[in-house]
């Protein structure tokens, strides 16, 4: 402290001296020092990359784990503790998350940012119109901890049934009642079922109870994690103030993993006359390209655009694909296919509130985060605030969820960073913010649960580039009719006292093609919906979990590639249909079930 003392005072000696300099040196230093141990005395795993790359192609494991994103920090270190007996390698294509990820407010600023793969979305005429060059941006996380280090923590299991269909779709094993242990260990892991957890303070949470109640909904509040009809108040993965990304609760309790940072798989090695998986090939940040041997098994858990992009490049997927690219195809399976996201709305609604939120306020919040981890900065504001409703049905078994935002007036700090990272034009964004000027907004962002549309993930012509990303948003029509149904919800809250009361109302965001039309037709809002619509980045499916005789299967139910040995997938992308909620924690549980299946597999063959 008395070394952060003496070099403040340095840059300028006369307004820290004195008794009034002095105190003001002191709180000055204890500032930087308290922000300096937002790390906590956490240390994320070494960089074993050196001495395997001296060690050169020759060297092998027993397990290589390629990705150390929400799936593959969980399995690599539970293994690893499991069998302490096993070299197990994990790779990651990026490093140790940066200090902007600790912070949970800063979720949007870490979009586009070292931390993220900024995928794009290959342009079509039904979808993402109002972003640059007509293509949505896929945010994914590059580093350990993979998108648990940039999303928006929310944690929810999804709705039973979401996991019922998975098990009638002839995946012994992962219906609700086989999953749920899994769901109660690990929020008790991360301290989610905590009973003494109080919540976080927001005006809007009994603003919108209000309204939802006079419309008959129940608030859930914090019962429970499923995702059912009614609102709740979503836990998050944070603690302490923190983001709490899931390879920090893994990696802390093992020491006996291998671990290669900045180093991208290029491929899974095959030995194309048994069909076994036999290794990788990677290249390091470096440039030096290698061979890793494989004794056992090879997992992917890059996540639902790399697994497949991988497993193509290792030539398992669509034969007449690999064809095209130039790759010889070892099995022909549907890989990349079954692409299911979330698709998000942003509706923008003026409030009388006019609250404003001035730059001198924000950099006191900013200090009360920095000395105590409280305030507006430790949590993700109206974020964390759901609704589910069944759009078509009534029943208990919901095709929307509404997120919410809240903007202050004439916003300068949030809105349009948020708005550029999401990648929309400059034009839709100066509409936005021409409405930002007179208004406050309370966004309310229906999302589509149960998309019908399916998209795909293909390899380009150069194998090396970015995958083309066909989201295929709206190619079914009914996913649009979902949306306007849910509009009508939306003005159904509109109706409400409560939102009458606070004179909540939808704006019409000028965009120049929609403008054609009359404003609150279908019309207008099917113009509206391909233009603003974004993803809520949630893809998964693209190796999907199917019996054998299911023509678009690419692992049957313990996760190994159908006709391939040695080779499992353990992420997003083995989603047979896609949860009714955020999708993190599924992910969770699909690694850890991995684990047992691993630990049953060799259990038994060392019972033989």
């Amino acid at each position: 402290m008395e070394h952060l003392e003496a070099q403040i005072s340095s840059m300028c000696p006369l307004p820290f001296s004195g008794i009034t300099g002095e105190i003001f040196l002191k709180a000055v230093s204890t500032v930087v020092a308290v922000h300096c141990t937002i790390l906590d005395d956490f240390h994320w795993p070494p960089d074993n990359s050196r001495e395997i790359l001296e060690e050169g192609s020759g060297i092998s494991f027993d397990f290589i784990v390629v990705g150390a994103g929400t799936a593959g920090s969980l399995f690599a270190s539970r293994l690893s503790n499991a069998f302490p007996s096993w070299k197990i390698l994990l790779i990651e294509a990026g490093d140790d998350p940066g200090i902007d990820t600790e912070i949970p407010a800063f979720l949007f600023l870490n979009q586009n940012s070292s931390n993220d793969w900024s995928y794009k979305t290959h342009p079509d005429d039904n979808s993402c119109l109002g972003f640059k060059d007509n293509s949505c941006i896929w945010s994914k996380g590059k580093g350990l901890g993979g998108s648990s280090s940039i999303n928006a923590m929310i944690y929810l299991r999804g709705h039973p049934q979401d996991y019922a269909e998975w098990y009638n779709l002839g995946n012994p094993g992962w219906d609700y009642e086989n999953l749920v242990t899994y769901f109660n260990e690990q929020e008790a892991l991360f301290k989610i079922t905590d009973p003494e957890f109080k919540g976080y303070d927001n005006e809007w949470y009994k603003i919108l109870d209000n309204a939802w109640n006079e419309l008959n909904f129940t608030s859930h509040n914090y019962k429970s994690h499923e995702a059912i009809v009614g609102t709740k108040k979503t836990r998050l993965l944070t603690q302490n103030g923190k983001r709490m990304n899931t390879a920090k609760q893994y990696f802390k309790d093992t020491d006996k993993l291998f671990v290669m940072k900045n180093t991208l798989v290029e491929k899974v090695i095959i030995d194309p006359l048994n069909k076994q998986a036999c290794g990788v090939v990677v290249k390091h940040k470096s440039g030096i390209i290698m061979n890793i041997t494989a004794n056992k098994e090879v997992i992917l858990s890059a996540g639902s655009i790399a697994t497949p992009q991988i497993l193509m490049m290792s030539g398992i997927g669509p034969k007449s694909h690999l064809d095209e690219i130039g790759i010889d195809c070892h099995q022909n399976l549907k890989v990349g296919q079954n692409l299911q996201d979330h698709v998000l709305l942003p509706l923008f609604l003026k409030t009388n509130m006019n609250m404003t939120t001035s730059t001198d306020v924000i950099n006191i919040l900013l200090l009360q985060y920095m000395l105590t981890k409280t305030g507006p900065f430790s949590n993700i504001g109206l974020t964390d605030y759901m609704g589910f409703i069944d759009t078509e049905r009534n029943l208990d078994y919901p095709d929307i969820q509404f997120h919410y935002f809240y903007f202050t007036k004439n916003d300068n700090f949030v809105l349009k960073p948020y708005l550029e990272g999401l990648g929309y034009k400059i034009e839709i964004i100066e509409a936005i913010e021409d409405l930002n000027i007179d208004h406050d907004f309370l966004g309310i962002y229906p999302t589509l649960l149960r998309p019908k549309s399916t998209g795909e993930i293909l390899l380009p012509k150069r194998p090396l580039t970015a995958p083309i990303i066909k989201a295929n948003y709206f190619q079914h029509p009914d996913d649009v009719r979902t949306f306007l149904r849910a509009i009508d919800f939306v003005h159904k809250l509109e109706k409400t006292s409560i939102f009458r009361e606070m004179g909540i109302e939808l704006l019409n965001v000028s965009i120049r093609t929609c403008n054609e039309h009359l404003f609150n037709t279908d019309n207008y809002w099917w113009c509206y919906i391909s233009h603003m619509a974004t993803t809520i980045y949630h893809p998964v499916g693209t190796a999907k979990m199917g019996p054998r005789n299911d023509v678009n299967a690419v692992v049957n139910h313990d996760l190994q590639i159908h006709g391939i040995s040695n080779l499992r997938v353990v992420d997003a992308s083995i989603m047979p249909t896609i949860p009714g909620g955020n999708t993190m924690a599924a992910t969770l549980v699909i690694a850890r079930k991995a684990v047992d299946i691993i630990k049953k597999h060799y259990d038994s063959k060392d019972e033989l």
